[in-house]
């Protein structure tokens, strides 16, 4: 089971459930790689405490951080992760509420 991101419109209704893969969680919290230091991205490190909801200034640094932190990501993965920040940027995306397992 991955984190549940739930994608909402403007107007504050959901228009898409999207699941974010344990093994994407897993490749950009590898102990290794440098998440802590991207502020919104951070608070989802962990995979069973996380209850984040993201919008306005903060869902845009949401998307910054993990635009910047792209270079960090196996080519393995990297074709989900990009999935997963597309998801998030698009233009009818309001809010992200993002819960872990």
């Amino acid at each position: 089971m991955g984190f549940d991101v739930v994608l909402y419109n403007h107007k504050g209704s959901k228009i898409r459930l999207y699941e974010l893969p344990e093994s994407l969680h897993n490749e950009i919290f590898n102990s290794k790689k440098l998440w802590r230091s991207y502020l919104e991205l951070r608070r989802l490190s962990d995979f069973y405490l996380t209850d984040e909801t993201f919008s306005g200034e903060r869902l845009s640094n949401l998307i910054n951080d993990l635009n910047n932190y792209k270079l960090f990501i196996s080519v393995n993965e990297l074709n989900e992760y990009e999935e997963f920040i597309k998801q998030l940027s698009s233009a009818e995306i309001a809010k992200v509420h993002i819960a872990g397992d």
